[in-house]
């Protein structure tokens, strides 16, 4: 038991340096974007931010956090919808606060990588015992 939390807290820690540069890029891409064109929309500036960190992420957990190849589709999936609640909460913030732009973006994608991490582990990149 001792051994398999070991495991699993290093995995834990790996899928933290990949989220954290894949978020990094995310916020990068969005805070070029809203400086070069500030009238974009937070959500157009949200999504190209969201395209570049996927890649990151695929890359990233199938060489290093998980060390397997996982389902593609299902990782896309699981990345999808932590967009969309990103996106949900992204709307949330400019429709019922002052908070705008980038600032907003940074607070909504900030919100999401728990939930990744779990439907990650346990659907996209699930161990197949044979």
């Amino acid at each position: 038991m001792k051994r398999r939390l070991k495991r699993e807290a290093k995995t834990a820690a790996r899928f933290g340096l990949v989220g954290t540069a894949a978020t990094a890029a995310h916020l990068s891409v969005a805070a070029v974007l809203s400086a070069l064109w500030p009238a974009l929309s937070e959500f157009i500036v949200n999504l190209c931010g969201f395209l570049v960190a996927f890649q990151i992420s695929l890359i990233g957990h199938r060489r290093l956090t998980f060390r397997r190849r996982g389902r593609a589709k299902r990782f896309f999936t699981l990345a999808v919808l932590g967009f969309v609640l990103n996106n949900g909460v992204l709307a949330a913030l400019l429709a019922s606060t002052r908070i705008a732009g980038f600032w907003a973006i940074v607070i909504a994608t900030l919100t999401v990588p728990l939930i990744t991490y779990i439907g990650s582990r346990l659907w996209a990149f699930r161990e197949h015992h044979v």
